[in-house]
Protein backbone atom coordinates (compact mmCIF):
# COMPACT_ATOMS: atom_id res chain seq x y z
CA UNK A 1 0.00 0.00 0.00
CA UNK A 2 1.53 3.37 -1.03
CA UNK A 3 2.41 5.95 1.58
CA UNK A 4 -0.53 8.38 1.96
CA UNK A 5 0.17 11.69 0.25
CA UNK A 6 -1.05 15.02 1.65
CA UNK A 7 -1.22 18.14 -0.52
CA UNK A 8 -0.83 21.55 1.12
CA UNK A 9 -2.13 24.54 -0.81
CA UNK A 10 -2.79 26.62 2.34
CA UNK A 11 -0.81 27.44 5.45
CA UNK A 12 2.43 28.16 3.62
CA UNK A 13 3.10 31.61 5.12
CA UNK A 14 5.11 30.68 8.20
CA UNK A 15 8.55 31.45 6.80
CA UNK A 16 9.46 27.83 7.36
CA UNK A 17 7.76 24.44 7.56
CA UNK A 18 4.01 24.73 8.30
CA UNK A 19 3.32 23.13 11.71
CA UNK A 20 0.86 20.61 10.27
CA UNK A 21 3.40 19.56 7.65
CA UNK A 22 5.93 18.68 10.34
CA UNK A 23 3.28 16.75 12.27
CA UNK A 24 2.15 14.73 9.24
CA UNK A 25 5.69 13.99 8.08
CA UNK A 26 6.55 12.75 11.57
CA UNK A 27 3.55 10.42 11.28
CA UNK A 28 5.09 8.95 8.13
CA UNK A 29 3.01 10.64 5.43
CA UNK A 30 4.35 12.20 2.24
CA UNK A 31 3.63 15.93 2.14
CA UNK A 32 3.65 18.09 -1.00
CA UNK A 33 3.42 21.89 -0.65
CA UNK A 34 2.17 23.72 -3.74
CA UNK A 35 0.27 26.97 -3.56
CA UNK A 36 -2.37 27.35 -6.26
CA UNK A 37 -1.88 30.30 -8.62
CA UNK A 38 -3.86 33.54 -8.12
CA UNK A 39 -7.46 33.16 -9.19
CA UNK A 40 -7.41 29.47 -8.22
CA UNK A 41 -7.45 28.03 -11.79
CA UNK A 42 -9.48 24.83 -11.74
CA UNK A 43 -7.25 23.05 -14.25
CA UNK A 44 -4.30 23.49 -11.92
CA UNK A 45 -6.23 22.21 -8.90
CA UNK A 46 -7.44 19.17 -10.87
CA UNK A 47 -3.90 18.17 -11.84
CA UNK A 48 -2.60 18.61 -8.27
CA UNK A 49 -5.31 16.35 -6.81
CA UNK A 50 -4.22 13.33 -8.87
CA UNK A 51 -2.65 10.69 -6.61
CA UNK A 52 -3.40 12.66 -3.43
CA UNK A 53 -5.08 11.17 -0.36
CA UNK A 54 -5.75 14.46 1.45
CA UNK A 55 -5.62 18.17 0.81
CA UNK A 56 -5.25 21.00 3.29
CA UNK A 57 -6.87 23.61 1.10
CA UNK A 58 -7.01 27.35 0.91
CA UNK A 59 -9.49 28.87 -1.54
CA UNK A 60 -9.15 25.98 -4.02
CA UNK A 61 -12.35 25.11 -5.85
CA UNK A 62 -13.26 21.51 -5.15
CA UNK A 63 -16.02 20.36 -7.49
CA UNK A 64 -16.92 17.74 -10.09
CA UNK A 65 -14.35 19.12 -12.53
CA UNK A 66 -11.41 19.36 -10.14
CA UNK A 67 -12.20 15.95 -8.64
CA UNK A 68 -12.08 14.14 -12.00
CA UNK A 69 -8.56 12.78 -11.36
CA UNK A 70 -8.79 12.60 -7.56
CA UNK A 71 -9.38 8.87 -7.34
CA UNK A 72 -7.44 8.53 -4.07
CA UNK A 73 -8.74 11.63 -2.30
CA UNK A 74 -10.29 10.82 1.08
CA UNK A 75 -10.47 14.18 2.86
CA UNK A 76 -10.62 17.89 2.05
CA UNK A 77 -9.51 19.91 5.07
CA UNK A 78 -10.36 23.59 4.70
CA UNK A 79 -7.70 25.75 6.32
CA UNK A 80 -10.47 28.08 7.51
CA UNK A 81 -14.09 28.09 8.56
CA UNK A 82 -15.81 28.78 5.21
CA UNK A 83 -16.30 26.02 2.65
CA UNK A 84 -18.33 27.79 -0.04
CA UNK A 85 -15.71 26.80 -2.66
CA UNK A 86 -16.24 23.11 -1.90
CA UNK A 87 -19.07 21.20 -3.58
CA UNK A 88 -20.23 19.11 -0.63
CA UNK A 89 -22.53 16.96 -2.75
CA UNK A 90 -19.76 16.10 -5.19
CA UNK A 91 -17.48 15.13 -2.30
CA UNK A 92 -20.16 13.12 -0.52
CA UNK A 93 -20.98 11.15 -3.69
CA UNK A 94 -17.31 10.19 -3.94
CA UNK A 95 -16.97 9.29 -0.27
CA UNK A 96 -14.74 12.29 0.47
CA UNK A 97 -14.94 13.81 3.93
CA UNK A 98 -14.89 17.62 4.16
CA UNK A 99 -13.79 19.34 7.36
CA UNK A 100 -13.14 22.92 8.43
CA UNK A 101 -11.44 24.71 11.31
CA UNK A 102 -14.08 26.61 13.28
CA UNK A 103 -13.37 28.79 16.27
CA UNK A 104 -9.61 29.27 16.01
CA UNK A 105 -9.90 32.37 13.82
CA UNK A 106 -12.63 34.09 15.83
CA UNK A 107 -10.31 36.39 17.79
CA UNK A 108 -8.37 37.47 14.71
CA UNK A 109 -11.48 38.30 12.65
CA UNK A 110 -13.13 40.05 15.59
CA UNK A 111 -10.01 42.17 16.07
CA UNK A 112 -10.08 43.24 12.44
CA UNK A 113 -13.81 43.98 12.60
CA UNK A 114 -13.29 46.44 15.44
CA UNK A 115 -10.16 47.77 13.74
CA UNK A 116 -12.11 48.59 10.57
CA UNK A 117 -14.88 50.18 12.63
CA UNK A 118 -12.45 52.36 14.55
CA UNK A 119 -10.64 53.37 11.38
CA UNK A 120 -13.92 54.40 9.75
CA UNK A 121 -15.47 56.19 12.71
CA UNK A 122 -12.29 58.05 13.70
CA UNK A 123 -11.33 58.56 10.02
CA UNK A 124 -7.84 57.28 10.66
CA UNK A 125 -6.81 56.79 6.99
CA UNK A 126 -7.95 60.35 6.18
CA UNK A 127 -6.05 61.82 9.11
CA UNK A 128 -2.92 59.87 8.24
CA UNK A 129 -3.10 60.99 4.60
CA UNK A 130 -3.53 64.62 5.67
CA UNK A 131 -0.47 64.54 7.93
CA UNK A 132 1.68 62.85 5.30
CA UNK A 133 0.61 65.44 2.74
CA UNK A 134 1.61 68.26 5.11
CA UNK A 135 -1.95 69.55 5.37
CA UNK A 136 -2.57 68.74 9.04
CA UNK A 137 -6.33 69.03 8.66
CA UNK A 138 -8.06 67.38 11.61
CA UNK A 139 -10.95 65.06 10.63
CA UNK A 140 -14.01 64.92 12.90
CA UNK A 141 -14.91 61.50 14.27
CA UNK A 142 -17.21 60.07 16.93
CA UNK A 143 -16.96 58.13 20.18
CA UNK A 144 -17.73 54.43 19.86
CA UNK A 145 -19.37 54.57 23.28
CA UNK A 146 -22.08 56.82 21.82
CA UNK A 147 -22.91 54.30 19.09
CA UNK A 148 -24.99 51.15 18.71
CA UNK A 149 -23.38 48.23 16.91
CA UNK A 150 -25.58 45.79 15.04
CA UNK A 151 -24.46 42.26 14.20
CA UNK A 152 -26.11 40.22 11.46
CA UNK A 153 -25.15 36.76 12.67
CA UNK A 154 -24.46 35.47 16.15
CA UNK A 155 -21.88 32.67 15.90
CA UNK A 156 -18.36 32.28 17.27
CA UNK A 157 -16.86 35.32 15.56
CA UNK A 158 -19.88 37.45 16.45
CA UNK A 159 -19.49 36.47 20.11
CA UNK A 160 -15.94 37.81 20.11
CA UNK A 161 -17.04 41.00 18.36
CA UNK A 162 -19.67 41.49 21.06
CA UNK A 163 -17.07 41.11 23.82
CA UNK A 164 -14.83 43.70 22.18
CA UNK A 165 -17.65 46.15 21.43
CA UNK A 166 -18.79 46.03 25.05
CA UNK A 167 -15.23 46.88 26.03
CA UNK A 168 -15.70 50.10 24.03
CA UNK A 169 -18.99 50.66 25.92
CA UNK A 170 -21.12 50.26 22.79
CA UNK A 171 -24.71 49.07 22.86
CA UNK A 172 -24.89 45.84 20.85
CA UNK A 173 -27.84 44.40 18.90
CA UNK A 174 -27.85 40.97 17.25
CA UNK A 175 -30.13 39.39 14.68
CA UNK A 176 -29.73 35.65 14.20
CA UNK A 177 -32.85 33.43 14.23
CA UNK A 178 -30.64 30.33 14.51
CA UNK A 179 -29.07 31.32 17.84
CA UNK A 180 -30.92 31.10 21.15
CA UNK A 181 -31.86 34.55 22.44
CA UNK A 182 -30.64 33.54 25.90
CA UNK A 183 -27.16 32.91 24.49
CA UNK A 184 -27.07 36.39 22.97
CA UNK A 185 -28.24 37.97 26.22
CA UNK A 186 -25.62 36.07 28.21
CA UNK A 187 -22.95 37.77 26.10
CA UNK A 188 -24.35 41.18 27.03
CA UNK A 189 -26.07 41.93 23.71
CA UNK A 190 -29.75 42.30 22.80
CA UNK A 191 -31.46 39.97 20.30
CA UNK A 192 -33.65 41.95 17.87
CA UNK A 193 -35.62 41.64 14.66
CA UNK A 194 -34.03 42.51 11.35
CA UNK A 195 -36.07 45.72 11.16
CA UNK A 196 -34.86 46.87 14.58
CA UNK A 197 -31.27 45.93 13.76
CA UNK A 198 -31.27 48.02 10.59
CA UNK A 199 -33.14 51.05 11.93
CA UNK A 200 -31.30 51.41 15.27
CA UNK A 201 -27.68 50.47 14.50
CA UNK A 202 -25.05 53.13 13.84
CA UNK A 203 -22.84 50.42 12.33
CA UNK A 204 -23.64 46.94 11.07
CA UNK A 205 -21.22 44.04 10.72
CA UNK A 206 -21.75 40.75 8.86
CA UNK A 207 -21.07 37.41 10.54
CA UNK A 208 -23.00 34.88 8.47
CA UNK A 209 -21.86 32.15 6.06
CA UNK A 210 -22.07 32.52 2.30
CA UNK A 211 -24.82 30.24 0.99
CA UNK A 212 -27.21 30.29 -1.96
CA UNK A 213 -29.89 31.73 0.34
CA UNK A 214 -27.58 34.47 1.63
CA UNK A 215 -26.05 35.55 -1.67
CA UNK A 216 -26.36 39.37 -1.97
CA UNK A 217 -28.40 39.50 1.22
CA UNK A 218 -27.03 43.02 1.64
CA UNK A 219 -28.98 44.50 -1.26
CA UNK A 220 -30.49 47.88 -2.11
CA UNK A 221 -33.55 47.25 0.05
CA UNK A 222 -31.54 46.27 3.13
CA UNK A 223 -29.15 49.20 2.71
CA UNK A 224 -32.08 51.64 2.34
CA UNK A 225 -33.49 50.36 5.64
CA UNK A 226 -30.21 51.02 7.46
CA UNK A 227 -29.92 54.16 9.55
CA UNK A 228 -28.86 57.17 7.43
CA UNK A 229 -25.18 57.93 7.97
CA UNK A 230 -24.40 54.49 9.42
CA UNK A 231 -21.34 52.36 8.72
CA UNK A 232 -21.07 48.89 7.18
CA UNK A 233 -18.41 46.25 7.91
CA UNK A 234 -17.94 42.95 6.07
CA UNK A 235 -15.36 40.48 7.34
CA UNK A 236 -17.38 37.45 6.16
CA UNK A 237 -17.69 36.91 2.39
CA UNK A 238 -17.86 39.33 -0.52
CA UNK A 239 -20.70 37.43 -2.18
CA UNK A 240 -23.03 38.44 0.66
CA UNK A 241 -23.11 41.98 -0.73
CA UNK A 242 -24.72 43.49 -3.83
CA UNK A 243 -21.71 45.65 -4.56
CA UNK A 244 -23.50 47.94 -7.02
CA UNK A 245 -26.10 48.72 -4.36
CA UNK A 246 -23.43 49.38 -1.72
CA UNK A 247 -21.49 51.63 -4.08
CA UNK A 248 -24.65 53.64 -4.76
CA UNK A 249 -25.42 53.93 -1.03
CA UNK A 250 -21.90 55.22 -0.38
CA UNK A 251 -22.06 57.64 -3.29
CA UNK A 252 -25.33 59.18 -2.08
CA UNK A 253 -23.99 59.33 1.48
CA UNK A 254 -26.73 57.15 2.95
CA UNK A 255 -23.93 54.85 4.13
CA UNK A 256 -21.17 56.94 5.71
CA UNK A 257 -18.41 54.42 5.14
CA UNK A 258 -17.64 50.75 4.61
CA UNK A 259 -14.87 48.50 5.86
CA UNK A 260 -14.48 45.54 3.51
CA UNK A 261 -12.12 42.70 4.29
CA UNK A 262 -13.50 40.75 1.33
CA UNK A 263 -14.93 41.46 -2.10
CA UNK A 264 -17.16 39.57 -4.51
CA UNK A 265 -14.19 39.28 -6.88
CA UNK A 266 -10.78 38.70 -5.35
CA UNK A 267 -8.52 40.36 -6.40
CA UNK A 268 -11.06 43.11 -7.16
CA UNK A 269 -12.03 43.76 -10.77
CA UNK A 270 -15.03 45.48 -12.30
CA UNK A 271 -17.58 46.68 -9.75
CA UNK A 272 -15.47 45.25 -6.91
CA UNK A 273 -12.61 47.48 -8.03
CA UNK A 274 -14.86 50.55 -8.22
CA UNK A 275 -16.12 49.82 -4.72
CA UNK A 276 -12.76 49.44 -3.01
CA UNK A 277 -11.50 52.62 -4.70
CA UNK A 278 -14.33 54.70 -3.21
CA UNK A 279 -13.06 57.44 -0.90
CA UNK A 280 -15.18 56.24 2.03
CA UNK A 281 -14.15 52.59 1.77
CA UNK A 282 -11.35 50.91 3.70
CA UNK A 283 -10.47 47.65 1.95
CA UNK A 284 -8.32 44.72 3.01
CA UNK A 285 -7.18 41.72 0.89
CA UNK A 286 -9.31 39.13 2.76
CA UNK A 287 -6.91 39.18 5.69
CA UNK A 288 -9.23 38.81 8.68
CA UNK A 289 -7.72 35.55 9.87
CA UNK A 290 -4.19 36.37 8.76
CA UNK A 291 -2.42 36.52 12.11
CA UNK A 292 0.43 34.28 13.21
CA UNK A 293 -1.59 32.77 16.06
CA UNK A 294 -4.77 32.15 14.07
CA UNK A 295 -2.97 30.70 11.06
CA UNK A 296 -0.91 28.38 13.24
CA UNK A 297 -3.99 27.08 15.07
CA UNK A 298 -5.99 26.69 11.85
CA UNK A 299 -3.12 24.81 10.24
CA UNK A 300 -2.71 22.48 13.20
CA UNK A 301 -6.46 21.80 13.45
CA UNK A 302 -6.62 20.96 9.74
CA UNK A 303 -3.55 18.74 10.05
CA UNK A 304 -4.90 16.88 13.08
CA UNK A 305 -8.11 16.12 11.23
CA UNK A 306 -6.21 14.81 8.21
CA UNK A 307 -4.13 12.63 10.52
CA UNK A 308 -7.28 11.32 12.22
CA UNK A 309 -8.91 10.51 8.89
CA UNK A 310 -5.87 8.76 7.43
CA UNK A 311 -5.67 6.67 10.61
CA UNK A 312 -9.20 5.43 9.92
CA UNK A 313 -11.05 7.53 12.48
CA UNK A 314 -13.76 10.20 12.27
CA UNK A 315 -12.37 13.77 12.21
CA UNK A 316 -13.74 16.36 14.62
CA UNK A 317 -15.39 18.95 12.36
CA UNK A 318 -17.06 17.11 9.46
CA UNK A 319 -19.33 19.44 7.46
CA UNK A 320 -20.84 16.68 5.26
CA UNK A 321 -21.67 14.11 7.97
CA UNK A 322 -23.87 12.08 5.61
CA UNK A 323 -20.68 10.85 3.92
CA UNK A 324 -19.79 8.90 7.06
CA UNK A 325 -22.49 6.34 6.19
CA UNK A 326 -20.39 5.36 3.16
CA UNK A 327 -17.16 4.89 5.12
CA UNK A 328 -15.78 2.36 7.56
CA UNK A 329 -14.38 4.67 10.20
CA UNK A 330 -13.97 4.18 13.94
Amino acid sequence: MPTPKVLFTAGLDFGGVPPAQAMLQEAGFEVVCARTAPGQPQEETREKLEGVDAIIAGADRINDFTLEKAGRLRIVARNGVGYDQVDLQACTERGIVVVNTPGVMADAVADETLGLLLALVRRIPTGSANVKAGQYQVPMGEDLCSMTLGLLGGGRIAAEVIRRALGFKMAVLVHDPWVEESSIRELGATPVSMDQLLSESDAITLHIPFTDDNEKIVNADLLARMKAGSFFINTARGGLVDEEALLEALTTGHIAGAGLDCQATEPPVGISSELVEHERVIAMPHAGSNTVTARREMNLMAGRQVLTMLQGKVPEHVVNPEVLEKLDLK
